[in-house]
């Protein structure tokens, strides 16, 4: 039904995208004082709807800083939204695979993939700006596996986002220009962790850390853990990104 609707026209890959992004909302936030998550659809129904799917939902002064995740390759969000959402973050994840006919990519990630993914992430920072609740000082991506490479290649991230966050990708891939280094505009700054257990760390190909492209890179940060595969940090690593994501929103005018 979707991919027959938007082929008619009636509803836009952005808002088949935006309908099924989840929203994970801190209960310091929501009007009943429990924390809310689900998809906008989800959330519009109980709210006020229209455009903005917290409408009726939240405090009336409720003001909170936002992260736009982007999942992995297999579309699990392996709990990381909820440990933003424990942090005091409201996180937006959009579901790449609500697409119509969307390819699974684990293991086949072409360029396309990476752009349909940047795109995903510009559509639902449009859909946030200027929503009631989303605070004015800048917006945090990130990125987990796929995620975090999309995060790194993201070259025309909108002004809004104040600060990119990759987890679990090298930033390295000697075999494909496409995905090779950092491309994110210069002054934004870009935070990078990934366990040196991960196989793409000693892997020939994209071997190494995201440390040799954000060396110089004024308030960036690359971190090597230790002991850790492809796997969700720990908590001490979380408590750092939202540190970091804070002075990087401290810093915007």
């Amino acid at each position: 039904m979707p991919g027959l609707l938007t082929g008619c026209g009636l509803f836009s890959d952005e808002d088949i995208v935006w309908q099924r992004t989840r929203l994970y909302v801190p209960w310091t936030a929501a009007l009943d004082g429990k924390s809310l998550e689900g998809t906008v659809a989800e959330l519009a129904a109980k709210g006020g709807g229209g455009t903005d799917p917290l409408a009726g939902l939240l405090r009336p002064d409720a003001r909170l800083p936002v992260i736009v995740f982007l999942h992995g390759c297999s579309g699990d969000l392996a709990g990381i939204p909820e440990k933003f959402m424990k942090r005091g973050f409201i996180v937006a994840a959009p579901l790449s695979f609500a697409r119509p006919d969307r390819p699974v990519s684990c293991g086949d990630i072409g360029p396309e993939t990476i752009r349909w993914r940047q795109e995903e992430a510009r559509w639902t920072i449009d859909r946030l700006s200027g929503l009631p609740w989303v605070d004015g000082h800048g917006i945090a991506v990130v990125g987990a596996s796929e995620g975090g490479l999309a995060v790194a290649r993201f070259a025309d991230a909108p002004d809004a986002v104040a600060a990119l966050v990759i987890l679990g990708w090298t930033c390295t891939d000697r075999n494909n220009i496409d995905f090779d280094g950092l491309r994110v505009p210069a002054g934004k700054p870009v935070y990078a962790a990934i366990g040196d257990l991960d196989p793409a760390v000693s892997s020939g190909r994209t071997g190494g850390t995201c440390q040799r492209v954000l060396a110089g890179r004024a308030g960036s940060r690359s971190v090597t853990i230790r002991g850790l595969a492809h796997e969700v940090p720990g908590d001490d690593i979380f408590d750092e990104i939202a540190a970091f994501i804070g002075d990087a929103r401290r810093a915007v005018p």
